[in-house]
């Protein structure tokens, strides 16, 4: 296939280039050249340029879209907002001109309300699954979650195939590895700053990515599906029903599914097993593994 992908020079990006050129053709979209792929075709597009977008993202099987502003720290929420919203815009409207059959989205388990957010809603359950209304109330989250919707309204509109990954924090590289070494020299007692201890590896994204390029939708079937993607563990020192009674001491959510806790008492509070059944999505890196590749030691 011939895959094109937007932010490929990012953190994520990056790893997602790399496993995928391994099978695929894969050209990157990008404000400025990615170092890591210089090699590969590039175009130097800013998604605000919706003329210069249409005309160039063309000729393609798959565009994997993960070009955003990654959060709403460094930049002012409106900002986040519409730079969020209309790239995604921009990106569909030119797979709509140019016939191009699929989009794999980068979305945050944050569109649910329950990653980044400005107040902590108690859940109607426990694990969080496709199925659980979504909540999202701050700029990145809302920005995330209408990217999402477009593409589901695309997709029944004009029989785009679409998935969206709504994928945790990730971790492995880049801007963010003093935060997660002290996480994970120090280890996190939960509580309002670490939330549900929700996290995934940059390579078990890359993975889910080369899947949602290459699932086969069924006849009949809806051409859209959305699928959490996390690590199989919390970040916590806590086991997950502890960290679901730090959050909710007192009215915690019902847990549908206890024995998933028993087999692994560390398990994820946002519920991949559709990722796992559909596309065949296997975490693969849990802390052990990522203190392994990072050179860390417990304090």
């Amino acid at each position: 296939m011939n895959i094109l992908v937007t932010g490929g020079g990012g953190d994520i990006g990056g790893e997602v280039v790399s496993n995928l050129c391994e099978i695929h053709s894969v050209s990157i979209l990008d404000v400025q050249k990615s170092t890591r792929h210089s090699d590969l075709p590039f175009l130097e597009v800013d998604l605000m340029d919706a003329n210069k977008v249409k005309s160039l993202v063309r000729g393609f099987d798959v565009v994997v879209h993960l070009a955003a502003i990654p959060d709403p720290f460094s930049d002012p929420a409106e900002l986040v907002f519409r730079v969020n919203c209309m790239a995604i815009f921009n990106i569909l409207e030119a797979i709509r001109a140019n016939n191009i059959p699929r989009i794999v989205y980068g979305c945050s388990e944050s569109a649910s309300g329950f990653g980044i957010r400005n107040r902590s809603y108690k859940p109607r359950y426990l694990p969080i699954d496709e199925e659980h209304p979504s909540w999202p109330h701050e700029s990145y989250g809302m920005s995330k979650y209408f990217g999402e919707l477009m593409c589901q309204q695309y997709s029944m509109a004009y029989d785009l195939e679409a998935i969206s990954l709504r994928y945790a924090w990730a971790w492995g590289g880049g801007r963010n590895i003093s935060s997660w070494k002290s996480i994970l020299e120090r280890g996190s007692g939960g509580g309002d700053k670490d939330w549900l201890g929700a996290w995934v590896a940059t390579s078990d994204i890359a993975q889910s990515v080369l899947k949602s390029c290459e699932f086969e939708f069924s006849d009949g079937q809806s051409l859209f599906e959305r699928f959490y993607v996390t690590a199989r563990d919390n970040f916590t020192d806590l086991t997950t029903l502890e960290l679901i009674d730090l959050n909710w001491p007192d009215d915690p959510p019902k847990v549908l599914q206890p024995e998933l806790f028993e087999v692994n008492p560390k398990a994820s509070l946002f519920d991949y097993r559709k990722a796992t059944r559909m596309l065949g999505y296997v975490p693969t890196v849990d802390l052990d593994v990522l203190r392994e590749r990072l050179g860390v030691n417990r304090v």
